[in-house]
């Protein structure tokens, strides 16, 4: 797989043994979910004609929609995650990863973005009122003999994002952007299933709150329909089992296109001094403490308030599966872009012809052995850039940045930066670990 192409991934389960959670109907520790790369043959959304210009274009769609939605969450001073109108879910350009799951009873095949920056497990429901198109049947609650509505008044509506009432009682939910995109529908609850790999038995989640989306909008034209949320929030995937560690590796293209994300007694927390504190934010986001960035060695002049958040909560930097590339906040991008160009004076830049990355280089002598080293110093963790997670070749083969200047103050951690890393959330005490390994 080219590098230019971003990682864009299939779940396919892989359960492991073993507690629990009263929503699983035997006792289980938890599992682990092998990541295969989206535009694999195995993929669902797999498109044998698209060429590597499509595919870097589709890219771009999702990486401008995906700014765009956090600039509108993080410009929504005063506002709640209860508010329709702060996320984006369908229009925020997420789609680096999928879930295969079944739902219902009796069970039919779906499968969800996996994202750990929404807060509900959705997916598109019948009867349609505006429905897009997506590669599989729509999903019939109809046909289901354990689907649920929820009413309002009930723990399960007032725990769940994005939620409102009805005048007959009814718990729906509303999520929108201003450019389009939109998912609304009912609240339910439904049984999910994990299925069997050969190594253990099914999973079973009963009485799963889900959102049943009867109106929905996507612009970004993602096809896939729905999402499994993966937030801190109580609404989501992780939130509603209660397991309380998580964690995910991404391998470089020539490392191969297998990896895994792990919940429950499987995830890989790594050792103390790996380790950076996890801060609260906004929406059950996983904010990191951020001190400053190095590039070639030197420390550049950022002052900490670029990384930091507001009191009102806004800014800081959050990590994020659904943001491909490092989103810097304009001040401080600035900084790395010129000290990175400084180092590299010898060499001319180039504009990127896919309108996708800052700036580009197209010379024979470019190696990326010979390019200058950024570290980003979180508190407690120096965290280095390998250097084929810092560059990326276009769809004209030429080595850009793959990192970009956010559209608003805030800071994003973007996948592309941390491949061949073991990801460890542990909310128990609150911290990340970040280490770079096999994610074989």
């Amino acid at each position: 797989m080219a590098s230019s192409t971003l990682i864009f991934s299939l779940i396919a389960l892989i359960l492991i043994i073993t507690t629990i959670p009263h929503s699983m109907s035997s006792p289980i520790q938890g599992f682990a979910a092998r990541l295969i790369h989206r535009d694999s043959p195995e993929s669902p959304l797999y498109n044998p004609a698209a060429t590597r210009a499509h595919l870097v274009q589709s890219a771009r769609r999702r990486t401008i929609a995906r700014q765009n939605y956090f600039n509108r969450l993080m410009s929504s001073a005063g506002n709640k995650w209860g508010s329709s109108l702060i996320s984006a879910t369908l229009g925020q350009g997420h789609g680096d990863f999928i879930m295969q799951y079944k739902i219902g009873t009796p069970r039919v095949d779906t499968f969800g973005i996996f994202d750990t920056g929404s807060s509900l497990i959705w997916m598109q429901c019948e009867p349609c009122q505006k429905c897009y198109m997506q590669t599989i049947p729509i999903y019939d609650p109809a046909k289901s003999e354990s689907y649920q509505k929820v009413k309002c008044g009930s723990v399960e509506c007032s725990t769940t994002a994005y939620t409102s009432c009805t005048e007959d009682g009814e718990c729906k939910y509303r999520i929108g952007y201003q450019d389009g995109s939109l998912t609304e529908g009912d609240i339910a609850t439904e049984t999910l299933m994990l299925e069997d790999d050969g190594l253990s038995g099914n999973v079973n989640l009963s009485n799963m709150v889900i959102g049943c989306g009867h109106y929905n909008l996507d612009p970004v034209e993602d096809y896939s329909p729905g999402v499994v949320g993966l937030s801190r929030e109580p609404s989501s995937l992780v939130g509603q089992i209660g397991f309380r560690h998580v964690s995910y590796c991404i391998p470089s293209e020539d490392k191969g296109n297998r990896s895994s994300v792990k919940i429950g007694l499987p995830a890989v927390i790594t050792e103390e001094n790996t380790q950076t504190p996890m801060l609260s934010g906004k929406g059950g986001l996983y904010y990191l403490s951020l001190e400053g960035i190095s590039v070639d060695g030197a420390r550049l002049n950022i002052p900490r308030s670029v990384f930091d958040m507001t009191p009102e909560g806004d800014g800081g930097v959050i990590m994020d599966s659904g943001t491909s590339f490092t989103l810097i906040a304009p001040e401080g991008f600035g900084a790395v872009k010129q000290a990175v160009l400084d180092a590299l004076s010898e060499f001319k830049p180039v504009e990127d012809s896919d309108k996708l990355y800052p700036f580009c280089y197209d010379d024979d002598r470019f190696k990326l052995e010979t390019t200058p080293e950024i570290v980003f110093h979180f508190t407690r963790l120096d965290f280095p850039l390998a250097a084929g997670n810092t560059w990326i070749r276009n769809s004209q083969g030429h080595f850009c940045l793959a990192i970009r200047e956010s559209v608003g103050n805030f800071n994003i951690f973007g996948l592309y930066q941390h491949r061949n890393a073991n990801v460890g959330f542990d909310f128990n005490n609150n911290i990340v670990s970040l280490k770079y390994t096999d994610c074989q």
